[in-house]
Formats: C-alpha cells, structure tokens, sequence
C-alpha cells in the first residue's frame, strides 16, 4: 500500500514510518514546513503542510491507498493544544473526504478513557470521559478529536480503526507521566507497585501497522499496551540507574496521594471559585489518570490481530538506553 501519514516527524510517527518501510509500504509523510526531515530507514515522500492553514491538503491524498492519522498538539496551553489538534484533525479529515481514500488508522489515547469510573480492569468497553473540562488541555483535544473521527467516518463511509496506546516511551523520551514525579533527587512514587500501561515505541508502531494491514480491524477500537506486568517502583528504578540520574526513591500510598488532591482542589475552590488552576498533580481527576491503580487489558488486540509485543520489557530498555 501507499500510506499517507501525519504527524510523521512525531516521537511516534517517525516510528510508524519505519514500520512502514520495513512491510515494504510506500509512505507519504506530512511535516511541518519548518520540521527538519527525520532520517528514516528508506524513502519516503515528503508532503509539507501545516494542517491548521494549508489549503493544499488534497492533493496529499493523491494515490494514497490508506492514512495514518496521529498529527496532535502535546504540549502548549489549552487553547493551542486544541487548535493544532482539533482544527488540524477536522482540515485533514475533509480533505480525505474529497478523496477516494477510505481506510483510515486514527491514534488516539488511553486519555478518553473516565478512569474514575473505572473499578478493577480498563479495556475497550471501558467509560469514556464526559466531564473533559475538568481534565487537562491533551484530554480535552484528543476527546474532541475522536468525536470528529467517529463522526466523519460515520457520514462518509470510512473504514476506520482507532488506537489507543497507553504511556508511549522509548530513546529520549523515557520519562512518562505515570513514574511519578522527580523534584531534584527525589522520586515522589504515588502507589509504588502500581501497574504501567506501557508500549513501547516500536512496539506501538508494530501494532498499528498491524492493524492497517488487516480487514478484521476496521471498524474496531483498540487498547494499545504491551502488558501491564511493569511496576512504578522498577520504571522508575531502570530510569534513575541507566540515565545516571540516581535520587532517592519516596513510595507514596496512592489514596494519600489523592487525598492530598482532593483537599487542594477543595481549598482552591473555596478560595478562588472556579477562577482556581492547579497543576495535574493536584487535580482530583487528572491524578487518576496518571496513577490510579487499576490493570490495563490488550486481549482483543491479541484475539481480533493475534498481535504480540515483538519486543520485550528488557529488549525495549536496552534500545532506549544503549
């Protein structure tokens, strides 16, 4: 196939391009015009376009058999987080919709998902979150952005796969929200044994190519996680030791740690009313998101694609530390 990918010179795209590449697909790559053009492992046609304001976005599509859609903002305030991710989505999606192109991979986020209400196990038939407004900037535009995916492909017949992968980590991007939080050389560890959704970069890439190649993932929603075996406490302890950045490690219970959020967020709005803004650290319901200690289902991944991480905890520190 001919795949077309946004958001190719991302932490993850760049990586789902090498995939690409390796299962003998042809790739497009939509960068920004001022990105610097990453090194991949073959050739790969560049397409520069900021999806905000381009009026070119069509003739992106030209010859493309499918689109890997993951272009979204991570960083900046609120309101250019949605405007890179939301305005950018919507712009990418009505141009697609003037083509013939029909399969479409959206990555999206474990994010979407309402972990308060989650009790033991979160997998695809888990609540979504309803109240994104009390959630951070990333919440909200990645919600807003699977709505206007599920709704474009709805009106114009896509045949659409959603990913979900959880903390993403890999070479130079190591430190995950969900290790806790380092202040100098200490390690704040809310529920030290809790579980990690994590994937690995490669590994997340491997399973969405997957799911591009194959029939019986169109139409289907997907957790993408490469187990839920890993702990905070050896994360946090493989970082520390293999970055050199050795500290002390402080386990904290996590119902402290979300007392300790809660009482914050009550004080603010006594004080400050809803004018009140705390760090995620101290938001009742962005906390949970970041360390509620709950398990992380991939088993349809594995049943529906007979997918498997192709690479293991051990082998994923090696590549991210060597």
């Amino acid at each position: 196939m001919k795949v077309l990918v946004s958001g190719a010179s991302g932490f993850l795209g760049r990586a789902i391009v090498d995939r690409l590449l390796q299962r003998k697909h042809s790739v497009r790559a939509i960068i920004r015009p001022a990105s610097a053009e990453p090194s991949w492992t073959g050739d790969v046609e560049i397409f520069r376009a900021d999806l905000r304001v381009n009026n070119d976005l069509v003739s992106a599509f030209d010859g493309i058999d499918a689109a890997i859609h993951l272009a979204a903002a991570t960083s900046g305030d609120e309101d250019s987080q949605f405007a890179s991710t939301v305005v950018g989505t919507e712009r990418f999606l009505a141009a697609m919709a003037q083509s013939p192109v029909k399969r479409l991979i959206h990555v999206s986020s474990l994010v979407v998902y309402d972990w308060a209400c989650v009790k033991s196990v979160m997998d695809e038939e888990s609540p979504l979150v309803t109240a994104i407004y009390d959630m951070g900037g990333y919440t909200i535009a990645k919600v807003w952005q699977e709505r206007i995916v599920l709704k474009t492909a709805k009106d114009h017949g896509c045949d659409l796969s959603i990913m979900r992968p959880g903390f993403i980590w890999g070479p130079q991007h190591a430190e995950i929200a969900g290790m806790g939080r380092r202040f100098g050389r200490f390690y704040l560890l809310f529920g030290p044994s809790t579980r990690l959704p994590l994937t690995n970069v490669v590994n997340c890439a491997d399973a969405i190519v997957v799911a591009l190649e194959s029939p019986a993932a169109i139409g289907k929603v997907f957790n993408v996680v490469d187990s839920d075996e890993i702990r905070v406490w050896r994360y946090v302890r493989e970082f520390a030791r293999r970055t050199g950045q050795k500290g002390f490690m402080v386990p904290l219970p996590y119902y402290f740690g979300l007392g300790v959020a809660l009482l914050a967020s009550l004080t603010s709005r006594v004080l400050f009313g809803k004018k009140g803004k705390l760090p995620s650290l101290l938001t009742p319901r962005r906390f949970e998101s970041q360390f509620k200690p709950i398990r992380f289902s991939n088993r349809k991944l594995k049943e529906i694609l007979s997918w498997t991480p192709p690479f293991s905890f051990d082998q994923c520190l090696s590549s991210t530390y060597k």
